[in-house]
């Protein structure tokens, strides 16, 4: 693992670089707690640099049901992250962090700013890319020999790579959108993960949700990434949409004629 990813300074909707609270307590050897409240008592100054960012962490599940209490982070930018540390105790493991930081905000930085399509430097960077398109071909092989049997039958009804929102695949088939999410959810073929946050325009807390299928049913959906959304948990946020071979699977599932599926578009 490199520098950067250990440090994990992620990026925002906005592209701006942040850093967690979390992070920032577990490397200077402080209780996140404290952490929050030197954030929440200088509020008004970090927020000079910017806008502060709030995430919420579902607790871990508990052996005997439900789930430990969630934890509330702020996710802060290089100015706001080196502001804060400043406001701590000068220790020499703090010292030895700050330095850190902002290495690795610049280091991440430069990373971004290199395109992604950049060629490999060197002979064993070649052979790992050589290798790792290989193990993706043939991934990619055995998965059209898998869905052989299904390709026939979903060309006939819908048009293949035409996703659709689940909105209109509910509509196809005399439901709402409320009520087929609900079902999906019930049946295990999605599941859904909750955070809050801050909404500046609402000046109030929101909860908001993410949908994501279940690894027995990923053929039947597809998560489509959303970079101009606020980041979910530190990921970027993504809106589910239902591939040609959901559109199927939903179809038979309720005994409806798949051809008023292919009639709604996405």
């Amino acid at each position: 693992m490199s520098e950067v990813q250990s440090i994990n300074i992620v990026e925002d909707a906005e592209g701006e670089l942040r850093v967690s609270s979390l992070i920032i307590a577990g490397r200077t050897e402080v209780q996140h707690k404290n952490v929050m409240d030197l954030v929440r008592t200088y509020a008004d100054e970090l927020a000079e640099f910017g806008p502060l960012a709030f995430e919420t962490r579902m607790g871990v599940p508990l052996p005997q049901g439900g789930f430990a209490k969630a934890t509330e982070y702020a996710l802060l930018s290089e100015h706001q992250a080196t502001l804060l540390i400043t406001f701590m105790r000068n220790s020499p493991i703090v010292r030895e962090f700050k330095v850190e930081l902002v290495k690795q905000f610049y280091a991440m930085r430069q990373a971004l700013a290199v395109s992604q399509f950049a060629p490999p430097q060197t002979y064993s960077d070649a052979l790992r890319e050589l290798a790792a398109t290989v193990e993706k071909n043939t991934e990619l092989a055995q998965k059209i020999i898998a869905d052989e049997p299904k390709v026939d039958y979903v060309d006939t009804f819908v048009a293949d790579g035409d996703l659709r929102i689940l909105r209109n695949v509910a509509k196809s088939i005399g439901m709402t959108e409320t009520e087929l999410r609900t079902d999906l959810l019930a049946r295990k073929w999605i599941y859904v993960e909750h955070m809050t946050r801050w909404s500046e325009s609402k000046q109030e807390k929101e909860t908001v949700s993410r949908y994501s299928p279940y690894a027995h049913k990923a053929e039947y959906f597809q998560p489509i990434p959303n970079h101009l959304a606020p980041r979910f948990k530190g990921e970027v946020m993504h809106t589910l949409k239902v591939t040609p071979a959901g559109a199927v699977a939903i179809a038979r599932l309720y005994g409806r004629h798949l051809a008023a599926v292919e009639a709604v578009s996405a």
